[in-house]
C-alpha cells in the first residue's frame, strides 16, 4: 500500500501523490489560499489567450489578406496601419469584452441570458462584412464550447443553448470577457489579455502574408503595447456609455467583402 497524498511542505499549495513504484505526480490542492486561487485562474486565462488554442483563430484574417494580396498594405506601412486598426477594431472588441465580463455580476439568470443575446446581436450589427461577422461568431462559439469542456460551469452550457435556440451568434470578444468574469480574474486584466491576443493574432496573420520576420514582428508588438493600454482605458468609458460605441473601418470592411473573390486564399476570412 502506498502512502496518502501529502503536502510538499507546510507552505506549498501542491500535494505529492504517489502513483506507483517509479512514478508520482504533483496535484494542485483545492485547499489553497485565495491568492493561490487567483494565480491559478490567471494561468488559466493565459492559456485561453494562446494562439495555439484549438478554436481556429489562425484560419482567419478578417479581410486583411485582401489588403496584402491587392498591394494596399506592405511591411513599411504595417506598424502605422496596426496602430490605427487597433484604435478602431480592437477598441470595439475590448468594449464588448468588458460588457461580456460585466454580465457575470447579474444575479438573475434570466436577465443575464437576455442581456447575453442582446450583447451579441448588437455586436453583429457593427460587423457589416459577412465573412468577418461569421469568423467572429465561429471563434466565439468554439471558444465557449472549449471552455465548457474544461470548466465545470453550467452557465457556459446555458449560454450556448439560449443562443442556439434564438439563432443568435456568439461572438469571440464578449465570450472571452464573460469567461474571464467566471474565472474571477480582474476585469481590466481580462481586457488586456484579450487585446494582447488580438494584436498577436493579427501579427501572426501578417507574418504569413508579408515578408515580416520574427524580430521585426516582436518589435512592432512591443511598441504597440502603450496603445493597448489606451484602448483598454477607452473601452472602460464606452462600456459605461454603450450608446456612444462607434467604429469606422471602411478599408478593412470592404477588403473583407472582397475576400471571397480572391483567386487563391490562405485564410477562410
Amino acid at each position: 500500500m502506498y502512502p496518502r497524498a501529502q503536502a510538499l511542505d507546510k507552505d506549498s499549495p501542491f500535494i505529492f501523490v504517489p502513483e506507483g513504484q517509479g512514478s508520482s505526480s504533483l496535484v494542485y490542492d483545492k485547499r489553497t489560499s485565495m491568492e493561490d486561487f487567483n494565480s491559478l485562474q490567471f494561468l488559466r486565462l493565459l492559456q485561453l489567450t494562446d494562439s495555439a488554442l484549438p478554436i481556429g483563430s489562425t484560419a482567419h484574417s478578417f479581410g486583411l489578406e485582401t489588403l496584402a494580396v491587392e498591394g494596399d498594405l506592405d511591411v513599411t506601412q504595417l506598424e502605422s496601419f496596426l496602430q490605427d486598426y487597433v484604435m478602431e477594431a480592437a477598441r470595439l472588441e475590448a468594449t464588448f469584452c468588458r460588457l461580456g465580463y460585466r454580465l457575470t455580476s447579474l444575479t438573475e439568470q434570466d436577465k443575464l441570458l437576455e442581456h447575453w443575446l442582446e450583447l451579441n446581436n448588437r455586436l453583429s450589427a457593427f460587423k457589416t462584412a459577412r465573412e468577418s461577422r461569421v469568423a467572429s461568431a465561429t471563434l466565439g462559439r468554439r471558444f465557449l464550447q472549449l471552455v465548457a469542456s474544461l470548466e465545470d460551469e453550467p452557465l457556459l452550457l446555458d449560454l450556448q443553448k439560449v443562443a442556439k435556440s434564438h439563432g443568435v451568434d456568439i461572438h469571440y470578444s464578449p465570450a472571452f470577457g464573460l469567461v474571464g468574469g467566471i474565472l474571477g480574474v480582474e476585469e481590466t486584466t481580462v481586457v488586456l489579455a484579450y487585446l494582447q491576443q488580438f494584436l498577436q493574432s493579427h501579427i501572426f496573420t501578417f507574418q504569413r502574408l508579408l515578408p515580416l520576420g520574427q524580430s521585426q514582428a516582436s518589435a512592432i508588438m512591443w511598441r504597440i503595447k502603450p496603445i493597448l493600454l489606451a484602448v483598454a482605458d477607452q473601452s472602460e468609458v464606452l462600456a459605461l456609455h454603450p450608446e456612444d460605441i462607434a467604429v469606422l473601418m471602411p478599408l478593412p470592411d470592404l477588403a473583407s467583402m472582397r475576400h471571397p473573390t480572391l483567386e487563391t486564399r490562405l485564410f477562410v476570412s
